[in-house]
């Protein structure tokens, strides 16, 4: 039998080989390792981007291996011994398998661990007093390299972090209110900012506003200065940081000729006693600009140079307390990007709303295989990820990340492949010169001290160009909507044709061509804009097509783009119903190759909205028939949540929201038209919860074989969701989103074939169903009533033509309602208006059902009435069966009936 040290040091020796390239050393059985009493780890981890991390391992049943544990976090290391010092906020509790046990040597149990033999693990994070446990209860199951996967997320110092975060915010705020200060006293200081920007700086009012409109549109301007000064402030504290990353690099690089060595200086190597000066830092960013790093430090320098030279010292000497405080956080975790999209003064215009750190890590492990051959280093380097929408890069960052995990975890070194991977393979796209500049800095900040020689990272056009056609309407840009046309070879201009970015060493400023192939992207991975076309918010004083009204466009400009947009996506899923999230969905299946993934964030309305008709397909039910025909291994995560806040993966969108992952067919594979649904109890915590959760799902969906099989997720002893295998159809809804509970489904679709399925009854009831379209008929659309009536809101007992128009929820709640309209003909439809009323019903079914807000399916008025959009007619033979069927869809049979078709 192995004896536990034994088992310790194959451990230890395993996570050698596996981290060989992170700057992790593992070692067993060191004495004295910590300061105090017993202090001798089973493993200690020591690493050179964080602090360490104590194993400690115990054969099944493990009943002493909690205190083991707690009897090591938050204990210092012992310098003289480990060569290293820091506190053990993270112990990890491994629970070795019999298997293991019973082996008779070391190596035989090496070779059980190599061969994907399961350990259970957990995680202790805090100190000995105030401490995590993840799982809560219970462990989680995982080979060697999955453990070395929960080790980094455990292991993430989450104090840090969350003061990074606070210390990055503040300095925004304090950074952006000295720059408000100063464009007060210099007066074309915000305009020039907001032109590199690509942002908005109202002009100042002559005099303080005294009327109510001039008070809401001072409140707009200010608030448009407010988020170009803090953009400002982030781009400049960014760059301070990574000049500290920086700190001690040396290069060689060539100047006239002749060979020089370059070495970067970190912030406190150039401030002078007096502090900070711009002269001093555009010095050294010209220096560390001559070795590369041109994404990061171009723009930042440009703002600086702007900003006059004594509140450019002011400000600079602000922001570097700042930078120092996040700078060994931007090492491990998105903190500039957490803050940055709080940042854009177009986010409801543009809605580029923010995907949490969580919901990144998420899509990215469901959406990146496993089963690749990840220690060939050629799978990471032709591994090519894209995301035309990028925001603040958290996806591509996140993508980037894990494929990088899986080439290490087979034994790989992905810094020696980084140069490659950001010239040729990762593509991030956005009309927004700082989102690019911080992706840029977020991939770059992966492998910080290797260099590169270009990027895919894509600043697009958008909006008007200031030209006009021979018609005299202007010519307009649609940033990555000109994907939408893959006609044509398209070739796209990375910055800098306006100088934003340069992508070579030395200060070249030729622009570079990035050619956009279609099907040519392993992952596509997006959380696209949802915004569309018609303005349905409260707020009509927007601009008329919020769509393209970002940046100022004129109406002419938006009329433009809005045809250029509907001409580009004839006959694709893009819809102007269904919105910008529809047309970068297509975008997404442009560009990934067969047997690649797209991993996409959309509304739920993506797997609820639209319909087919008669041969017509609408909306969003034009996506779903795109993914049931064109893609296999289709996961659809949603969040079986109340409120629709609580059901989303993105931050502030109060919107319910899907994760759609889905594979394309590979040449001559056919589709199954089948999906894995996985409703989620709740949005995960955090990136380690995230990822658990995603390993939990793969696990559980590639045991399910049969359609309408279902299972409970678990991490440890923690439900987490249910998932579900289905057939699904290109013509209908998918329906079985954000449910928590499978039973309901399976009795509503035993329910549709005519039986119902009770509690602890064998066998189930027949009942006689058919669909409500064989006995009845669906009366006008409501247009037609626009059409032919004038709408009165005077309805009284004596009106002529009686129409339920509105939605009245107080007295629309129970099944028997008077109509709240009434109707007047207009001149020259007296025809249509009486062809109309041979159409109309006492019966009225809900168009848009919900468990708040309009929780009666069916309602019933005692004349006959039209129905607007909320309650159209639906016209049966006699009175009588309109009635019953109104009860019916009431009843808790139609209730779900309705539910699950609609």
């Amino acid at each position: 039998m192995l004896e536990e040290p034994q088992l310790n040091g194959r451990l230890a020796s395993l996570l050698n080989r596996l981290t060989n390239s992170a700057g992790w050393q593992a070692r067993e059985e060191v004495w004295e390792a910590l300061r105090g009493p017993r202090t001798k780890p089973d493993v200690l981890i020591t690493r050179t981007d964080g602090p360490p991390i104590a194993l400690e391992n115990e054969y099944a049943p493990a009943t002493t291996l909690e205190a083991d544990c707690l009897r090591v976090i938050g204990r210092e290391l012992n310098p003289a011994v480990t060569g290293a010092d820091g506190q053990v906020a993270t112990v990890i509790a491994i629970r070795s398998p019999d298997e293991l046990h019973q082996c008779d040597t070391g190596d035989e149990a090496q070779r059980l661990l190599e061969s994907g033999q399961e350990i259970e693990y957990a995680a202790y994070q805090g100190d000995a007093r105030q401490h995590n446990r993840y799982p809560q209860a219970g462990f989680i199951k995982g080979n060697i390299r999955d453990l070395v996967d929960f080790i980094r997320p455990a292991a993430e110092p989450q104090d840090i972090i969350n003061a990074a975060t606070q210390a990055f915010e503040y300095g925004v705020e304090d950074g952006a209110a000295a720059i408000m200060n100063y464009a007060r006293q210099y007066e074309t200081l915000g305009q020039r900012i907001a032109v590199e920007l690509r942002q908005q700086w109202p002009a100042w009012p002559a005099s303080p506003p005294a009327a109510a409109e001039e008070m809401q549109q001072e409140r707009v301007d200010q608030n448009a200065r407010l988020q170009t000064a803090k953009m400002t402030a982030a781009m400049l504290i960014n760059a301070l940081a990574y000049q500290q990353n920086l700190a001690g690099y040396s290069d060689e690089v060539e100047i006239n000729g002749r060979k020089e060595t370059r070495t970067i200086k970190g912030v406190g190597e150039i401030r002078k006693p007096t502090g900070l000066h711009p002269d001093d830092v555009i010095r050294e960013w010209d220096n560390i600009l001559s070795v590369n790093y041109w994404p990061i430090f171009h723009i930042a320098r440009k703002l600086l140079r702007i900003i006059p030279p004594i509140p450019a010292s002011r400000i600079l000497n602000m922001l570097e307390e700042r930078a120092n405080a996040i700078q060994v956080a931007i090492r491990q975790n998105d903190v500039a990007g957490t803050v940055f999209q709080r940042l854009i003064t177009d986010r409801q215009t543009l809605a580029t709303y923010y995907t949490r750190p969580e919901s990144t890590v998420l899509t990215a492990y469901l959406a990146i295989p496993d089963n690749l051959d990840w220690a060939d280093p050629e799978t990471l380097k032709n591994y090519r990820i894209a995301d035309y929408a990028c925001g603040s890069g958290g996806l591509v960052l996140a993508a980037y990340q894990r494929a990088r995990e899986l080439h290490r975890n087979h034994g790989g070194n992905p810094e020696s492949v980084h140069g490659y991977m950001m010239e040729n393979s990762l593509t991030a796209c956005d009309i927004m010169p700082a989102a690019v500049h911080l992706t840029s800095s977020l991939l770059s900040s992966v492998s910080p001290r290797e260099l590169y020689n270009g990027t895919r990272n894509v600043l697009y056009p958008y909006g008007g160009t200031g030209e006009t056609d021979s018609r005299g309407n202007p010519i307009v840009e649609l940033g990555s909507l000109e994907l939408l046309d893959i006609s044509a070879t398209k070739f796209q201009a990375v910055l800098p044709l306006n100088e934003q970015m340069a992508m070579g060493a030395m200060e070249e400023r030729s622009p570079i061509e990035v050619e956009m192939t279609p099907l040519s992207q392993s992952l596509v991975i997006m959380n696209p804009p949802f915004t569309t076309p018609t303005n349905h918010s409260a707020d009509h004083a927007k601009p008329g097509n919020p769509a393209y009204a970002a940046f100022n466009t004129t109406q002419a400009e938006q009329k433009a783009m809005s045809n250029k947009a509907k001409r580009l996506s004839r006959g694709t899923v893009g819809d102007g119903y269904a919105g910008l999230g529809s047309q970068f969905s297509q975008i997404a299946h442009n560009m990934v190759k067969p047997n690649g993934h797209i991993a996409l964030i959309l509304p739920l309305s993506a797997m609820l909205g639209g319909s087919y008709d008669g041969g017509q397909v609408r909306s969003w039910q034009k996506l779903r028939q795109l993914l049931a025909e064109n893609y296999n291994d289709i996961i659809i995560v949603s969040i079986a949540q109340n409120a629709d806040k609580d059901a989303s993966f993105s931050a502030d969108t109060e919107m319910a929201e899907v994760l759609i992952i889905a594979r394309r067919l590979a040449h001559s594979e056919n589709s199954l038209r089948q999906a894995y649904f996985v409703n989620l109890q709740s949005r995960p915590a955090d990136k380690i919860s995230a990822q658990e959760i995603a390993k939990t799902i793969k696990k559980a969906i590639a045991e399910l074989r049969r359609l309408g099989a279902d299972t409970n997720l678990y991490v440890g002893d923690t439900l987490v969701g249910v998932a579900r295998l289905e057939r699904v159809n290109p013509r209908e809804k998918w329906t079985t989103a954000r449910v928590a509970n499978l039973e309901l489904v399976r009795a509503a679709e035993e329910l549709g074939n005519g039986r119902l399925i009770l509690p602890q009854r064998r066998n189930p009831v027949s009942i006689p169903i058919a669909p409500i379209g064989r006995i009845g008929q669906v009366g006008p659309v409501s247009r037609l009533f626009n059409q032919a009536f004038d709408m009165k809101s005077d309805y009284d007992s004596g009106t002529t033509w009686p129409i339920l128009w509105n939605r009245i929820n107080e007295q629309q709640s129970c099944m028997l309602t008077t109509p709240d309209c009434s109707g007047v003909i207009k001149e020259g439809a007296e025809d249509a208006a009486y062809q109309l009323w041979d159409r109309v019903s006492n019966l009225h079914i809900c168009h848009e059902c919900r468990f708040n807000s309009n929780p009666t399916c069916a309602i019933f008025t005692e004349r006959k009435s039209a129905g607007g959009r909320s309650w159209p007619n639906f016209l049966m033979a006699t009175p009588e069966m309109e009635k019953a069927t109104c009860a019916w869809l009431n009843g808790t049979l139609g209730f779900i009936s309705y539910w699950i078709n609609s």
